[in-house]
């Protein structure tokens, strides 16, 4: 059985959800991390408490709510004694950029952890192995180069967004996957660079995909449209709003 855990559901300037990220335990008892912005270290260790229980860590790119909280991550598994290595996982450019967020963060500090870090680069388009875990990538539309990520444990499969309007390429990836969890910043496609509610709901019935979680909408839109947004979920079964604390068991 695949779990996952919402830790965090909304955008960068939402005050109430959190950056958005996900907890998958696969079945095979690995642990991964999606996305580590600036509010996820403290909601993370307020439902996890053992340092080594987290395996991996996958970055979808390098905005700040996606991967300024990883030097508060780091700095927390060595005041809890975290004894095994952890795996970073991301785009070309994941180790620079984590050091050089860690050595501003709290300089000379890497030289005393007391676990190894371990770097991957992956590319879009690419299928890596780690740790029993199938692992498939591919660039989404973002402002920002974004690689969405299909999880794949040999019983479930699970697709994380990032940010970022899925592809054509997006698509034919994720063909009938368990899980969805995709961003969708408004209800239609007015923002570029950004999914929506309506797109999502058509790679869903593109790609045959089970369920459906929209995470990361705009935090004004998600409140001051929120009836609106309940109609929807109440005509999509497949469709679900998590909030921070959520667990779907696939």
């Amino acid at each position: 059985m695949m779990e996952v855990f919402f830790v965090g559901v909304g955008e960068a300037c939402d005050p109430k959800h959190g950056n958005t990220s996900i907890h998958v335990h696969a079945s095979n008892d690995v642990s991964l991390l999606c996305d580590c912005g600036f509010s996820v270290p403290h909601s993370y260790f307020a439902f996890f408490e053992d340092p080594d229980q987290l395996d991996m860590v996958w970055i979808s790119h390098f905005h700040g709510d996606h991967f300024f909280g990883m030097p508060l991550l780091l700095l927390r598994f060595w005041e809890m004694k975290r004894s095994k290595p952890l795996r970073i996982v991301g785009q070309r450019g994941v180790a620079d950029k984590v050091v050089a967020a860690m050595d501003l963060a709290y300089p000379n500090f890497r030289a005393r952890l007391c676990y190894d870090v371990r770097f991957e680069e992956v590319e879009s388009g690419a299928a890596r192995e780690f740790s029993g875990l199938s692992l498939q990538f591919m660039q989404t539309d973002h402002s920002q180069k974004n690689l969405g990520l299909l999880v794949d444990d040999g019983k479930k499969k699970l697709y994380y967004s990032g940010d970022g309007r899925p592809t054509d390429e997006v698509a034919g990836l994720i063909k009938n996957c368990n899980l969805a969890v995709h961003e969708a910043f408004r209800l239609d496609e007015e923002i570029h660079n950004h999914g929506s509610i309506t797109g999502c709901l058509e790679l869903a019935n593109d790609a045959g995909i089970k369920k459906l979680a929209l995470v990361h909408l705009e935090r004004n839109f998600r409140q001051q449209q929120a009836a609106d947004i309940d109609v929807l979920l109440k005509a999509h079964p497949q469709l679900m709003l998590p909030v921070s604390g959520d667990r779907i068991s696939l």
